[in-house]
């Protein structure tokens, strides 16, 4: 099982250069990757969106500008130093709905049974000590026929593909992360490790239903380096 205060004082660590990174290392193929997630969502309006380990809360916030006035998004993160780079983010921005930021784990959110319409993920869940204990968190909290929405990293199916990215992904990415953000705790060499111990699609969908979700679906972005899986509580 992964050490929570261990990833938890990672990110503190990495938070400063964290959305550079972001952007730079997915040449910011991740604000696209957001955006299919919000679309992923079925939004009408007015829908109250929560939206968990949201680091500085770049996910948080296009829900925010989608979901028009008379919705409402939380953000909840057990790492404060993200969260406030977040915050800083959401006051600097003319948001349409209130959107609220808070310090949470995601195995124990202190949050009501069935609040929400969305709840979301995005590059987060793989960071989880218990990922079916996340997951049924993210179930408990959304309302009954409400849509769990996880974006996460994936490994390309492609051979060719797959081999280049590998070598993009456990070489040169860990390289540019230590000399961008400075960190000498191996962050960056914690992401590819992550990603490649992650559970495959199929594994992953199981353990969504295994939660309680139904209807569950995935998206292939970016042939493959990226998923989107949506389920739907009932």
């Amino acid at each position: 099982m992964k050490d929570g205060r261990q990833i938890r004082s990672m990110f503190a660590s990495i938070s400063r250069r964290y959305d550079l990174l972001n952007h730079l290392l997915s040449l910011n193929t991740d604000k696209r990757w957001r955006k299919k997630t919000v679309e992923a969502s079925g939004l009408r309006g007015g829908e109250r969106v929560l939206d968990v380990c949201t680091g500085t809360a770049d996910l948080a916030l296009a829900y925010a500008n989608a979901i028009g006035p008379a919705g409402t998004v939380v953000g909840t993160d057990f790492c404060p130093e993200m969260l406030h780079i977040g915050k800083r983010k959401a006051a600097s921005e003319k948001l349409p709905c209130k959107a609220s930021l808070m310090v949470a784990d995601t195995l124990s959110l202190p949050l009501a049974d069935g609040l929400f319409d969305v709840v979301s993920v995005a590059f987060g869940i793989r960071n989880v000590a218990d990922l079916k204990g996340g997951i049924g968190e993210m179930a408990r909290v959304a309302k009954r026929g409400g849509r769990v929405v996880i974006l996460e990293f994936s490994l390309p199916d492609n051979g060719l593909l797959g081999g280049m990215y590998m070598l993009y992904f456990t070489r040169v990415l860990p390289m540019i992360g230590r000399i961008v953000s400075r960190a000498r705790n191996g962050a960056y060499s914690y992401l590819p490790d992550s990603v490649l111990k992650f559970p495959s699609k199929e594994e992953m969908c199981a353990v969504m239903r295994e939660c309680g979700l139904t209807e569950v679906t995935t998206t292939t972005l970016s042939f493959g380096i990226a998923t989107l899986y949506v389920g739907r509580k009932m």
